[in-house]
């Protein structure tokens, strides 16, 4: 018995233990991809309202990974609205270059998005923040583009934001334990908490895809050199 046991502990749970972390390592490095043809926003161009330095820096989700939100009436009816999504979320990534967070919003917003740019000016760099100040049927054309089936709401607005990757596909995680399986639902702590594992999931899946192309280069190189 004693036997079996010496044999079970140096062959079979080594064994175990690699693919449980396996598995493990697959599930962190992917994001699931729902939908891979979200509407770019660079027609949108000239109706961003600058917040921070950002009129040199094109408008798009093209190599960005992006947070897009439609707030509707939501910054004129409450301006903390969008407390969670600032303070739990972009304050975590702003610092990441290939992230961004962009907010449509109605005409007639732009009073009440000067106080929160001076407000949210003295805890981070806003110039990430992107806001569109669009018409409802813009902002419906656009937010069709998902494909989630889900309605705005009669303001224009939604609840959730959307995680767009580089690429201009939608994504996102935690399907079985929130709301939907599209978005996040910014007005919850809970979901802002899935968020950023899934952000962080993102951020690690561009990382590893770099490093093993960084890695694969020189191995190229070198077979070419040797072939001529």
């Amino acid at each position: 018995m004693k036997k079996k046991l010496v044999l079970i502990s140096l062959f079979v749970l080594p064994i175990v233990a690699y693919l449980f972390f396996a598995s493990g390592i697959y599930n962190f490095a992917n994001l699931p991809l729902l939908n891979e043809k979200v509407m770019d926003i660079q027609h949108f161009e000239s109706q961003e309202y600058n917040v921070g330095p950002t009129a040199d820096t094109a408008l798009t989700f093209d190599n960005h990974i992006t947070l897009v939100g439609y707030l509707g009436d939501g910054l004129k009816t409450n301006p903390g609205y969008t407390a969670n999504l600032n303070l739990m979320i972009f304050k975590y990534f702003e610092r990441y270059d290939d992230f961004q967070l962009v907010l449509f919003v109605n005409e007639g917003s732009e009073q009440v998005l000067k106080a929160l740019e001076e407000e949210l000016s003295r805890i981070f760099d806003t110039s990430k923040m992107r806001f569109i100040i669009a018409n409802k049927t813009q902002v419906a054309k656009h937010f069709q583009s998902l494909d989630t089936g889900l309605t705005l709401m009669s303001d224009g607005g939604h609840p959730d934001v959307f995680v767009i990757d580089k690429n201009l596909s939608l994504r996102s995680g935690h399907q079985e334990k929130k709301a939907n399986k599209f978005g996040y639902d910014f007005t919850q702590a809970v979901e802002m908490g899935y968020l950023k594992d899934d952000v962080k999931i993102l951020l690690a899946e561009y990382r590893l895809a770099l490093k093993k192309n960084n890695n694969a280069s020189p191995k190229i190189e070198q077979r070419r050199s040797t072939s001529k």
